[in-house]
């Protein structure tokens, strides 16, 4: 019993190598982390410089665009900076034969992979932090200067077939639009209560000149109606027309919204969600159930072909036993309580839909921090076994790793969204399927055997070969 408190210790990392291999750990997983949120953040601004270029913002404002976009790069760059600094780490120790020398001193592996999980175990906790109070701050933030960038220039948002009211006072609609050029203009002016003015144009364009935003139109028509005496009606026909509207909230405004989304909240507040989302739900299956009983006279489950497959049984029965007067109608009473029955199962769906969403948020703040002490499962004992402690050989396996990780969390979330799999499994399984890895690998690095012998499988088949005896030809 006394040696049990020994190796307990010993596997938290409390002996001499221990801390050696803490250090090896810290500098590749630093590393990692500054490459890939260097190539995601990279990735990211270039697919939102259409949205920052021309806007006359602040450089300081650029900053905090990407200051804020920064923790839902650093979520996804922890789990993948984990997995590459065990694979250089260990793989560097196995490289130098220190791995060997440790096991020639009688340190089992299940105590040199011991530094690590602790390691990933520190990680792991910060990140269940980070994703629960953290990120969905700067989640909400971020999506809050993004509408505000968004609205500052109001010409980069003119979208072809679709009214836009950010101009006080004045409705556009554009039909055609190729690049800065307009085509089919409609400008409503509603900022006069005695004077309805409207202008039709073929083409035009529009500019920003401070807080003041400029239309140049061609080849037009401007419609004036006096709204206190009707009979007074201008038209004005125009081959060039400039309109200058003084606008004065062009300017940056910071606004703030008490609403926020599921990847923008805490536990606690998505759990307050799905209880109320669940007696929603709830209160309409009660719904169905009095429905199903009053008028089937039957305690059906919650299945709209059963439900469907009763009602089309009594209709039939309607039609045999009762007058046809009376069938027709009191089938139209069931047609009718058939199509409230599906609007009601409807609405619980989309409830019930809502009540995934915010369970796979929940699981996703958790299972992902922990595939970090998964990836250390994996990582160490590919280390040892590959024995590459360089950059490129851990990157690639990493990258490979990492995005079947996320190619099965994507997956399962979709899945949990159709009502397909259970939020649990939807975001669970990828780390189920990766922890089976991680324990065989290190199973096979712990007794120093070979991943698949090619010898062994040759040597199956040729004594396999010599004993199979073929048929005589006639």
């Amino acid at each position: 019993m006394k040696r049990l408190p020994r190796k307990i210790l010993a596997f938290c990392g409390a002996w001499i190598g221990a801390r050696y291999i803490y250090r090896e750990l810290i500098f590749p997983f630093l590393f990692a982390i500054s490459v890939v949120t260097f190539v995601l953040l990279s990735n990211f601004l270039f697919k939102s410089v259409d949205r920052l270029l021309g806007k006359g913002l602040q450089l300081s404002v650029i900053f905090e665009f990407l200051y804020l976009n920064l923790a839902w790069i650093v979520a996804m760059s922890v789990p993948m900076a984990v997995l590459v600094a065990a694979l250089m780490a260990y793989g560097r120790l196995a490289e130098d034969n220190e791995i060997t020398a440790m096991r020639s001193s009688g340190i089992s592996f299940t105590t040199i992979l011991g530094p690590g999980l602790i390691f990933g175990t520190l990680v792991c906790l910060f990140m269940i932090y980070f994703h629960n109070y953290v990120l969905p701050e700067f989640n909400h933030k971020a999506r809050l200067l993004a509408g505000d960038i968004y609205r500052k220039r109001p010409g980069l948002n003119i979208e072809p077939g679709y009214f836009m009211d950010d101009i006080p006072d004045y409705s556009i609609y554009v039909k055609e639009r190729e690049g800065d050029q307009l085509r089919k203009l409609t400008i409503y002016n509603k900022d006069s209560q005695s004077t309805q003015t409207t202008i039709y144009a073929d083409s035009g364009y529009l500019e920003v000149d401070g807080n003041t935003v400029l239309f140049m139109l061609f080849s037009g028509e401007i419609h004036e109606l006096d709204l206190e005496n009707l009979e007074d009606y201008r038209k004005t026909d125009f081959k060039r027309h400039r309109i200058a509207i003084p606008v004065d909230n062009l300017m940056l405004e910071r606004r703030e919204s008490a609403r926020r989304g599921d990847r923008e909240m805490t536990i606690a507040m998505m759990q307050e969600n799905v209880r109320k989302y669940t007696r929603e739900r709830d209160k309409v299956y009660a719904k169905i159930f009095k429905l199903v009983e009053r008028d089937l006279d039957s305690t059906a489950s919650i299945d709209f072909n059963k439900i469907k497959a009763l009602i089309e049984q009594k209709k039939t029965e309607n039609v045999r036993n009762l007058a046809e007067k009376t069938a027709v109608s009191q089938n139209k009473r069931l047609n009718a309580l058939m199509s409230r029955i599906k609007g009601e199962l409807n609405l619980a769906t989309s409830y019930q839909k809502q009540i995934n969403k915010y369970k796979v948020e929940i699981h996703k703040k958790f299972s992902i921090p922990v595939a970090c002490i998964i990836f250390i499962l994996i990582g160490a004992p590919m280390g040892v076994i590959t024995k590459k402690g360089g950059i490129a050989v851990p990157a690639l396996l990493s990258l490979l790793f990492f995005l079947l990780y996320y190619v099965f969390l994507v997956g399962g979330e979709e899945l949990a969204d159709l009502l397909i799999v259970s939020p649990f499994w939807a975001m669970w399984t990828p780390n189920i399927l990766l922890l089976i890895a991680g324990i065989y690998l290190t199973y096979y690095a712990t007794w120093e055997h070979r991943m698949l012998n090619i010898e062994h499988i040759k040597k199956w088949f040729k004594q396999k070969k010599r004993n199979h005896t073929f048929p005589e030809e006639s």
